[in-house]
């Protein structure tokens, strides 16, 4: 999965993490991580697990909107959605040329899928 790190809290994780946000991103890509739950929104897929350098608390306030397409951190699990929601996960970055859900289809990612990201 293509991602632009670019999250409105790639520099704010990064520092909670004690790396650098090419670090961050570099740990992130590094490793498959397994689809662990659908549901919460359309085709929102709970990832496990995170390197134990990126696991990062919830923000203190959570905003209003999280923009489609979001890549998010919270505790050991990344997640990205392509609606539009509420949310206090870690922006880190926005996942590019991946429908997540469609009607005809359902959701594309399932249990037990890997997936990698790699910076777009």
């Amino acid at each position: 999965m293509r991602v632009r790190y670019d999250g409105a809290d790639l520099a704010e994780a990064a520092a909670a993490a004690r790396l650098t946000i090419d670090e961050l991103c570099a740990h992130h890509a590094a490793r498959p991580y397994r689809v662990r739950v659908v549901g919460f929104l359309p085709g929102f897929a709970y990832l496990g697990e995170v390197d134990e350098r990126l696991v990062l608390p919830r923000r203190a306030s959570p905003r209003a909107r999280v923009p489609a397409g979001a890549l998010a951190l919270a505790g050991p699990t990344p997640g990205s959605t392509r609606s539009r929601r509420s949310g206090g996960w870690n922006l880190i970055g926005t996942v590019v040329d991946f429908v997540a859900f469609s009607p005809a289809e359902g959701a594309r990612l399932r249990l037990g899928d890997e997936v990698r990201f790699e910076a777009a």
